[in-house]
């Protein structure tokens, strides 16, 4: 009885949850975008879905659309929370995208306010849009007319070309590490807005937080393979290994990957000269080709050379591009820096890796090729 005596008064001293989120009174946004206006100043742009009612009960998404500028990415927020009745919460976004402009810009700068709000989306997807962000997120799209806003509508877009390994999966907590490691640069969707679609059109590269430049598809697909990553779906691409069958789609074959086994190595000798080597081993399906049923081992060889030397033709040119715009996704500079630091120190890697000796190959090994014997 005397402890119940003496915790009752306790409880009287606890105070309540007071940080509380009225969702009657918050616009949730769902997709944001970031673009520079002519005199320099940010624009914010933010797609809000709100429900309509429709004829059999079912609910239409429609996307409210607010835009405001500011000298930064705060400023041009809270100018955006001035023009809206209610408080623009943005703790559900699914996406923020970069006009083309913007993300040859220090993107950082844009970025920063996320990385300092603890409400912040972390796993929002990141994505780059050929000419203004505005423009995609005002798009009247087919499909989220029906069911979703156009956040979840780009967000999905980009999940399944993750899946398809056409793009890296980054989002904007896996992005800041990297943006902050001089060793390393990073990869983003690059979309290409169409009609009343959107189009996943390859990766924008970056280096110290800017653009640089596009591997477009397919061979952006290439360069997912080479980074290594590990993908929910089977990776699936179609390859010319051929040149004067008639008619021309029998120069063709389409292989699913079902493994793919990476070994990265980075050599650095007593004189600091550096060189990189990436090695793949995919065992693949193929899923068609129209030449032949590949009823024999003969057959079979000769689709394995023609694929490993067309798909180690693809990953140089990924290399060379790579180096040509002084982007570093894959980390030769990071390996250099954590086994070799002495040599990194005196290195200027802006200036020595374009010029480093780095080598791609891809090595097929088809492990089946469907039900026709």
């Amino acid at each position: 009885m005397k402890k119940i005596l003496t915790v009752l008064p306790v409880l009287l001293l606890l105070t309540g949850c007071w940080d509380q989120a009225m969702l009657n009174q918050t616009k949730l946004i769902t997709a944001g975008g970031f673009d520079y206006t002519k005199d320099g100043k940010v624009l914010t742009t933010a797609a809000v879905p709100q429900s309509v009612a429709a004829e059999a009960g079912k609910g239409n998404i429609v996307n409210q659309i607010f835009s405001a500028s500011g000298n930064t990415a705060r400023q041009s927020r809270l100018r955006l929370d001035r023009r809206v009745a209610e408080r623009l919460d943005a703790s559900k976004n699914q996406i923020i995208l970069f006009g083309e402009d913007a993300a040859k810009k220090d993107i950082y700068q844009l970025l920063d306010v996320f990385y300092r709000d603890p409400k912040s989306a972390l796993n929002a997807k990141l994505a780059v849009a050929k000419g203004k962000a505005s423009d995609v997120i005002s798009t009247r799209f087919e499909e989220p007319k029906m069911s979703s806003g156009v956040g979840e509508y780009l967000r999905d877009s980009i999940i399944s070309a993750e899946e398809s390994a056409t793009v890296p999966k980054e989002n904007i907590q896996t992005v800041c590490p990297v943006m902050f490691d001089p060793g390393q640069d990073f990869a983003l969707p690059y979309l290409e807005p169409l009609k009343k679609t959107v189009s996943i059109r390859g990766v924008a590269l970056f280096h110290e937080h800017k653009m640089v430049g596009t591997i477009r598809e397919p061979l952006s697909v290439t360069y997912t393979m080479l980074t290594g990553e590990k993908h929910t779906i089977a990776m699936n691409t179609t390859k010319k290994i051929f040149k004067n069958k008639k008619p021309e789609l029998m120069n063709y074959v389409t292989i699913k990957v079902k493994k793919n086994k990476r070994s990265f190595d980075v050599d650095v000798t007593p004189e600091g000269k550096v060189s990189a080597e990436i090695k793949l081993k995919m065992k693949v399906i193929v899923t068609e080709y129209p030449s032949d049923n590949l009823g024999t081992p003969g057959e079979v060889e000769n689709v394995e050379k023609r694929l490993s030397k067309k798909l180690t033709k693809d990953a140089q040119k990924v290399i060379v591009k790579l180096q040509k715009m002084n982007s570093d996704p894959f980390g030769v500079g990071r390996h250099v820096m954590a086994y070799h630091y002495p040599v990194w120190e005196k290195l200027n890697w802006k200036e020595v890796y374009p010029k480093i000796d780095f080598k791609a190959s891809i090595d097929v090994d088809v492990i089946g090729h469907g039900i026709i014997e």
